[in-house]
């Protein structure tokens, strides 16, 4: 089970990181709402959960320093330990689905039997018409387990990387895959390196593909999926006695020809392709499955896909103290860009490139909303890019998913400084040596605009996070 961030565990958390003096001010009154009973009376606490994507970034402690340390540990330590994050790492489907029903046991790691409020979740994958959230965007239109207004917001953008093992594999980008080698292993069409562009390049054998098998679904999954079904078609592609083709979603499963899934309400069984569908394929849970699965596979001839911090992209990643990460050696292929023809290794420089090039057809919401009514509608809120027109081609955002109207003003101020704190670039170094490029410097004036309109009101547009107007008539909030 995992838990992060309560009283004790923020205390181990940061006890190479600031002096054992300064745990004497870790106090606090006993919070008066719905709190994990684990975290400990002296800690009002804020929860959530969801992407795996982004877990270590907003948990990890390391032993280099509280500016290494992750988002939340940090906003702890700011406040004395008086407030405290506690997240479950559980992937994006899961934290869509356990924040609308404000309900912990979806995120299924054992807290059927806990009760907690879920402020916010965390999932990387966009909400479009498929989400369990879909039907609550827009003004008018309260989410039915209390809160107020649903508000999606995007706080880092991330690349897709391929993480990939072959003898000849010696360092990031060596080998530059193009889309339709990917659409041809994704979708199980090319089962050989010998099948690929660069076969010269390395030593032929069967693929083994890892692939997220989450049972509410993976947001990393929808951003690989969001850029294949823009760029792959029934040429590039399997059967389709295996394969339906590629469209954006969290459930990669459910693109095979006899998947297997959890029945509604399951937050425990995973999903299985067969291999009559999909051979050489391996599905693996969270981030940290994928990670493992192709670091440690022994036939040195396997791909998967990937956030950067869990490979050898990152500066420093998060997933562990200096000099004991072991994704390390955990490679990545390069990419070629379709549109203008180039190799892009997955930098946060490659990110922030293709960010910014994003006028082609295929990407949208690629501005922030401009009007009280645009802002009131959540999907306005997240640029979805396809096929950037330079930088690395599969990039997406993660995102916060929150209530406007929270009971306690412990939380919604916290929540508020801290997504203050990612705007304002507090964790911004952080973030990069990890590999994710911050809102601060993305997507044109996004950071501007979260800023303006939910973290503030600068704009009067009354969308803001615990708005006086907009949260008075609000019976239940969250």
């Amino acid at each position: 089970m995992t838990r992060t961030i309560g009283r004790a565990t923020f205390v181990a958390a940061l006890l190479s990181a600031v002096s054992t003096a300064a745990f004497a001010q870790i106090v606090g009154s006993a919070p008066t709402y719905g709190c994990y009973a684990g975290q400990g009376a002296g800690t009002s606490c804020v929860n959530g959960g969801g992407s795996s994507l982004a877990y270590n970034v907003y948990t990890n402690n390391t032993a280099v320093g509280l500016s290494n340390q992750g988002i939340f540990t940090q906003y702890a330590a700011s406040t004395g330990g008086s407030v405290g994050y506690y997240y479950e790492k559980a992937g994006s489907g899961a934290g869509q689905t356990a924040f609308l029903k404000n309900d912990p046991s979806q995120f299924g790691n054992g807290d059927s039997a806990t009760a907690f409020t879920v402020h916010f979740g965390a999932s990387d994958a966009f909400v479009d018409s498929s989400s369990v959230l879909y039907p609550f965007v827009g003004a008018g239109h309260p989410m039915t387990a209390g809160g107020g207004q649903f508000i999606q917001v995007p706080v880092f953008a991330t690349p897709i990387t391929i993480p990939m093992k072959n003898a000849k594999v010696t360092f990031n980008g060596n080998v530059n895959l193009t889309d339709k080698d990917l659409c041809g292993i994704f979708s199980g069409l090319i089962t050989n390196w010998s099948a690929t562009s660069v076969a010269s390049k390395l030593t032929a054998g069967t693929i083994k593909v890892y692939w997220r098998n989450d049972n509410l679904g993976s947001g990393t999954s929808y951003l690989l999926t969001q850029h294949l079904a823009g760029v792959c078609n029934s040429t590039n592609t399997a059967s389709a006695t295996t394969f339906t083709g590629f469209s954006a979603t969290t459930k990669f499963a459910k693109l095979f020809v006899g998947w297997t899934g959890p029945a509604s309400g399951d937050a425990t069984t995973l999903y299985t392709i067969p291999n009559s569908s999909f051979p050489n394929a391996v599905g693996a849970k969270g981030s940290g499955g994928i990670a493992d699965g192709v670091n440690n596979d022994t036939t040195n001839s396997a791909i998967g896909y990937l956030s950067p911090d869990y490979t050898a992209i990152a500066a420093t990643p998060a997933t562990a103290p200096a000099g004991k990460n072991p994704y390390t050696s955990l490679f990545v292929a390069g990419l070629k860009n379709a549109v203008d023809g180039k190799n892009y290794t997955p930098t946060v420089a490659n990110t922030n490139t293709a960010i910014k090039n994003t006028t082609n057809a295929l990407n949208s919401s690629t501005t922030p909303p401009a009007t009280a009514a645009a802002g009131a509608i959540q999907t306005n809120w997240v640029p979805k890019i396809v096929q950037p027109a330079a930088g690395y081609p599969i990039v997406g955002y993660t995102n916060w998913m929150l209530a406007q109207c929270y009971k306690s003003s412990v939380v919604g101020q916290a929540i508020i400084a801290t997504l203050g704190g990612v705007i304002n670039g507090t964790y911004s170094t952080m973030l990069q040596n990890n590999g994710f490029q911050p809102l601060t410097s993305t997507a044109g004036t996004f950071g501007k605009a979260v800023k303006d309109n939910i973290t503030n009101n600068t704009n009067s547009r009354n969308i803001n996070i615990n708005n006086t107007t907009a949260c008075a008539s609000v019976a239940t909030k969250r």
